[in-house]
């Protein structure tokens, strides 16, 4: 599994969150997000029915396009969304037991953390990729600062960052960025505004440098 996620964020090395009130508009959204060009995607299980959304899309993935679960906090939690077909788990904190877990399935998992000791344990504890978090409260000279002790962390900035903010991280270090409301909003979804969702998912993914 480790393989399908590592393709998509090297074809687009941006990861869609969907975080939503429910998941009625989940598979759709995420499908959005593949049209344009944003292959990896996340639904937070904060979502009412993520597990089923997860399902659905697991069975509708196109091309390089992944799905996977986010807000994973609990070994329960990474077993639901693994037995839902999710193809990588994200972490808001540094959890042992979910990397266990996932590692056991074989299935990768984007580690939450902000210090560098939180980041390197981590990594060291066998987390494919580190999640900074929330990026916006540090920015891209911390990440900087951070890869210059550790250039082996593959860092995925989240929290805050917009279409605008792309290039800026990347130039820091960043191995991929994630993005949830600047991409995929509830109105949007709300209002079935799929072709919104895959513009905006373009923007993202013409931002990274080439």
């Amino acid at each position: 599994m480790t393989d399908v996620v590592a393709a998509a964020l090297d074809s687009t090395p941006v990861v869609g969150i969907i975080r939503l009130p429910d998941a009625s508009g989940a598979v759709a959204a995420a499908e959005a997000l593949w049209r344009g060009g944003v292959h990896a995607v996340e639904v937070t299980l904060t979502t009412r029915g993520a597990a089923d959304a997860i399902r659905a899309l697991r069975d509708r993935e196109q091309g390089p396009g992944v799905i996977g679960a986010g807000s994973v906090r609990t070994e329960a939690d990474a077993r639901e969304a693994i037995a839902a077909g999710a193809r990588f788990l994200v972490t808001p904190t540094f959890r042992p037991a979910v990397l266990d877990a996932a590692r056991a399935e074989g299935v990768p998992v984007m580690c939450g953390g902000l210090t560098p000791t939180e980041l390197d344990s981590a990594a060291q504890a066998g987390a494919d990729y580190l999640k900074l978090f929330p990026a916006s409260a540090v920015g891209p000279g911390y990440l900087r600062e951070l890869l210059a002790p550790m250039p082996d962390l593959r860092i995925i900035p989240t929290g805050g960052i917009g279409a605008d903010d792309v290039a800026t991280w990347a130039a820091a270090g960043a191995h991929a960025v994630a993005a949830g409301s600047a991409l995929v909003s509830a109105e949007l979804v709300a209002r079935q505004d799929w072709a919104e969702l895959t513009a905006r998912a373009e923007r993202f993914a013409r931002s990274w440098p080439r």
